[in-house]
């Protein structure tokens, strides 16, 4: 999923997300509703299920940085349940929005975009690369929430769409 790096600035950060959002984008442009929610994309998911998919996460992160920007520790991955829990978390999420319509997912898909971006211009540069900044990431720099949750995530997806 992630890619080796070790450092990066904020500015290539956003320019990765915008790179790999548009990839995104692109593959999304390219297929019609009928493929847009035919099941069997990645799994028993449909396209729309990986946008739900992605979009939660984009949220969940959000939320993280806000409750770390307030000084807090947030529950990671949900309230509850660990990163063990991944698949079971995932599989929940599923289940908790396979049925809602297409216009609905891709609303909400494109609505959470912009957040995401607003959130990560928020963060002071220092606050998002040094390792040591917050002590719960346990010497991870933010930035590596803040990738796996945009351009990592985006990229993962876009290669099972596109296949």
């Amino acid at each position: 999923m992630s890619e080796r790096v070790e450092q990066i600035s904020k500015a290539e950060l956003l320019e990765r997300i915008h790179s790999h959002r548009k990839d995104l984008e692109d593959s999304l442009a390219r297929l019609s509703d009928e493929q847009l929610v035919q099941p069997g994309v990645q799994g028993e998911w449909s396209v729309k299920d990986i946008l739900a998919h992605i979009t939660i996460w984009e949220q969940r992160m959000i939320r993280w940085v806000g409750e770390t920007l307030r000084g807090q520790i947030p529950e990671m991955p949900a309230p509850g349940m660990t990163w063990d829990d991944l698949d079971q978390l995932n599989e929940r999420t599923y289940l908790e929005n396979r049925d809602r319509d297409l216009s609905e997912v891709l609303d909400d898909f494109h609505q959470s975009y912009p957040k995401v971006l607003e959130v990560i211009e928020s963060i002071p540069e220092e606050d998002m690369i040094d390792p040591n900044r917050f002590e719960w990431r346990g010497g991870a720099p933010l930035w590596k929430m803040l990738a796996a949750n945009t351009w990592w995530h985006y990229r993962m997806h876009d290669e099972s769409i596109r296949s």
